[in-house]
């Protein structure tokens, strides 16, 4: 019994480690990457702690009022807000949290792409994986995958 729902569990584990492996480069082909959000100017929109998904394939020319997007402000820093205007001097964005409107437009070449969706709660995952702690658990994870798959070959 006890190896039964051993075998059921490492099944488990390993199909879902795999699927998630398999999202995440299917994603990245498609031209789609993760961004943690680290500031709550988007509100409920795209909350602390929850990655936005941006489709850096996304056309400049093809923003309109309303679409969330992404751009760099600096060489580190990058912000998702939405299009409050489209001018000819770039995209002028805001945060919907924010009173005001972001004081430099938002063109062509700082233009990352629009956002296709947001995970919540996900980011603060991604941030606990790059502690020193969360290295160890991931480490020990892998491992006790590895042992765990040898004790499933023997056990069939």
């Amino acid at each position: 019994m006890i190896r039964k729902i051993f075998n059921c569990l490492y099944e488990a584990v390993s199909t879902a480690v795999i699927l998630i492996g398999v999202m995440f480069a299917v994603l990245y082909a498609c031209g789609i990457r993760p961004y943690q959000v680290k500031s709550g100017s988007m509100g409920d929109l795209l909350p602390v702690g929850c990655v936005c998904f941006v489709s850096i394939y996304s056309d400049y020319d093809s923003i309109e009022v309303g679409d969330v997007i992404s751009f760099r402000v600096s060489e580190d820093m990058l912000v998702t807000h939405r299009a409050v205007s489209v001018t000819e001097e770039g995209v002028f964005t805001r945060g919907d949290s924010n009173v005001n409107g972001d004081p430099d437009p938002v063109t062509r070449e700082n233009f990352i792409g629009k956002t296709v969706f947001a995970l919540p709660y996900i980011g603060y995952m991604l941030e606990e994986l790059h502690t020193r702690r969360g290295m160890i658990a991931v480490m020990t994870g892998i491992v006790l995958l590895v042992i765990a798959g040898m004790i499933y070959r023997r056990t069939r």
